[in-house]
């Protein structure tokens, strides 16, 4: 078991590794961004961008709260800031991309616990921020789809939160199999894949910590039907060539089972991060 300081000199090579170049380059989009320090659980503050159209909003516009991807162990990067501005300038939309706890240094469920308090005040603040209150959408991509299910659970305990549709992007929906048990065996004999594969049971390592992976705010997939049935409509995107793709299909079709609207789409040329990154097909 790695130490303490281990997990934090590992976690700051990935950070400094940083993700992998966009495919293509981004359009300039004309935004205006401001930001916020919005309190969550323990005292801890949460980094949010704001960011709304240079041309303004109209009244009642839509409102995306964006969760980064990241292993729940990088944090917001520059290529979250040009996705959720084109939202913005695309959608004459108000959005709040998240910056939320990261682990080692704060792991489950102090992410958990961040997207639900920023989600709570999204919707508290709806309508002083000039939105729709029926047109708030949770957007995430990778960890931050993992995070959107985990609002949608929270939100059937506690209410208030009562967003009208959500995006998941290739996101972790079962953190407590094996990385390495989630690939075929072509990726198996890939050298890529199975380092991909080792880096996943980092990440999975420095969230989870001493919790149980089973944990339904931790791996989603194992969520009851009954906790799956207040789940607003939902649309699910998969990669073919990442080893998350089954489990997404999975809760796709486990949230259809419990009466949810879903829509769901495999990319089966693409690799995880390919929307955020510009990139697949």
């Amino acid at each position: 078991m790695m130490t303490n300081e281990e997990m934090l000199q590992h976690a700051q090579a990935m950070r400094e590794r940083g993700f992998p170049p966009m495919e293509q380059p981004p359009e300039h989009r004309s935004v205006e961004e401001k930001i916020l320090h919005l309190p969550s659980e323990g005292g801890r503050s949460v980094t949010v961008y704001e960011l709304r159209p240079q041309r303004g909003l109209e009244p009642n516009c839509p409102f995306f709260v964006n969760f980064h991807g990241g292993g729940f162990v990088k944090g917001r990067a520059d290529r979250d800031g040009v996705y959720c501005a084109w939202l913005a300038d695309l959608f004459g939309a108000l959005v709040w991309d998240v910056d939320y706890a990261l682990a080692p240094e704060e792991p489950f469920p102090a992410a958990v616990e961040d997207a639900w308090a920023v989600a709570r005040q999204a919707f508290e603040q709806t309508e002083s921020l000039g939105a729709d209150p029926e047109r708030i959408l949770l957007l995430g991509h990778s960890a931050g789809g993992n995070l959107v299910a985990d609002v949608c659970l929270l939100a059937a305990e506690r209410g208030i939160v009562k967003p009208a549709a959500v995006l998941m992007e290739y996101f972790p929906a079962d953190m407590a199999a094996d990385p390495m048990d989630k690939l075929t065996e072509a990726q198996r004999a890939d050298e890529k894949e199975a380092r991909r594969a080792e880096m996943g049971r980092m990440y999975n390592l420095f969230y989870t910590r001493d919790h149980d992976a089973k944990e339904i705010l931790i791996s989603p997939i194992f969520a009851s039907r009954e906790q799956l049935a207040s789940f607003p409509d939902a649309l699910i995107l998969s990669a073919g060539k990442d080893k998350l793709c089954q489990e997404d299909e999975q809760f796709a079709l486990k949230l259809a089972a419990a009466g949810v609207t879903v829509t769901t789409c495999r990319f089966a040329r693409s690799q995880h991060g390919f929307t955020i990154n510009r990139g697949g097909e």
